[in-house]
């Protein structure tokens, strides 16, 4: 059977989105991602007069959180100020240490971490008024589902980097063992909603996606924060040893740089596109009354 219409609609909208951010490309990621949100707002699982009007505010507020971070975030995808030149170390250094810069880039951070954690917080007060039976239902698939779901996260997120890099070697090895836990991934969780039921599931799934999101934001958020007492905020030196001549500069700014297909920031527009497209549905159709056996 083809997928439904709602679900064609979402992947096309969503692929520009994902591509736009692979790519830093603002614009393709702000259009993709408001299609996405667009849709969700309006989707048939949202719209039901059956859904009750409290749930329906709480979904659309999840929507309306995401949709705000992303705008804050991609307030701050400028251009370059060098152009095409690739900037030198100095200016590079002064350009990470321009105390407007860094409190901007807190600030921003900031932002985008609270609107995530109200997004996860309209998703837990919608479960939350869901009526008990499927309450209890989404309590005895969530233990399974999102630990499967967080593990695969940790899992994907280190096989890029670090010793099992090292241990994969080329990055198509790396893509290839990505692909195979997110199978084995797929293959679990295709049991626990046999097991569970498919709303319980995907909701769970949803709302992990949505707090992993919330969570990598705050992280970021915390690590851009100036640090007090420092001129050079999070710049740290250290003397090389063997009479001190040289320097090595540690910046934990983060400053965009051409360097290829940005991969984290496609996953983290992909995770929270995802998440929002299995909790909010999911959690309008398990608010109607009709929704007792799905």
């Amino acid at each position: 059977m083809p997928p439904p219409k709602p679900t064609l609609l979402l992947l096309g909208a969503a692929l520009p989105a994902v591509v736009g951010a692979l790519f830093g490309s603002a614009w393709a990621t702000g259009v993709g991602s408001a299609l996405v949100l667009g849709l969700l707002a309006v989707h048939p699982a949202v719209v039901d007069p059956a859904v009750p009007r409290s749930t329906r505010l709480l979904v659309r507020g999840v929507l309306l959180s995401i949709a705000l971070a992303g705008a804050v975030q991609l307030s701050g995808w400028a251009a370059s100020p060098f152009g095409d030149t690739p900037p030198s170390a100095s200016e590079l250094t002064a350009l990470v240490t321009d105390p407007v810069r860094q409190r901007t880039q807190y600030l921003r951070q900031l932002a985008v971490a609270g609107c995530l954690i109200l997004a996860c917080a309209c998703v837990g007060v919608a479960i939350g008024r869901l009526p008990s039976e499927r309450l209890r239902r989404i309590g005895r698939a969530a233990p399974v589902v999102g630990a499967l779901t967080l593990g695969t996260l940790v899992i994907v997120a280190l096989l890029p980097g670090g010793a099992a890099a090292g241990l994969l070697g080329s990055s198509t090895d790396v893509a290839v063992a990505a692909l195979v836990v997110l199978g084995g991934y797929a293959w679990l969780v295709r049991r626990a909603v046999r097991r569970h039921g498919a709303a319980p599931s995907i909701v769970t799934v949803g709302a992990t996606l949505l707090a992993a999101t919330a969570c990598a934001a705050g992280y970021g958020a915390w690590g851009s924060r100036p640090v007090a007492g420092d001129s050079d905020a999070s710049v740290h030196t250290r003397a090389i040893a063997g009479g001190g001549k040289g320097a090595v500069t540690d910046v934990a700014v983060a400053v965009t740089v051409p360097l290829g297909p940005d991969i984290p920031t496609a996953t983290v527009v992909a995770m929270l596109l995802l998440g929002a497209a299995l909790a909010v549905p999911a959690c309008a159709r398990l608010s109607t009354a009709a929704s007792g056996r799905r």
